[in-house]
């Protein structure tokens, strides 16, 4: 388990006022890895993991801001889809 940092969580696109939708591309991402998404969220609703181990997208577990990511993923490439309260 880890703290991802800009160098593994890199936002590709992002849309929203009050409410926001964001795509990040992950690199290096294992199962348990943690990415606080508070430059983006004040909280985080929803968030859901593409990668290349994991066969089709999982759902990540969410507090706050902050998104953990979910079983099967080792030493990744994907994407981050999350959405909610824009900070």
């Amino acid at each position: 388990m880890a703290v991802l940092t800009s160098s593994n969580v890199v936002r590709q696109w992002s849309e929203g006022e009050s409410d926001r939708t964001a795509l990040y591309a992950l690199r290096k991402v294992t199962s348990a890895d943690t990415i606080d998404l508070v430059a983006d969220f004040m909280v985080v609703k929803q968030a859901a993991a593409l990668g290349t181990t994991v066969a089709g997208t999982a759902a990540c577990t969410v507090s706050g801001s902050v998104v953990t990511m979910p079983a099967g993923l080792a030493n990744d490439a994907g994407w981050l889809l999350a959405w909610g309260v824009s900070s």
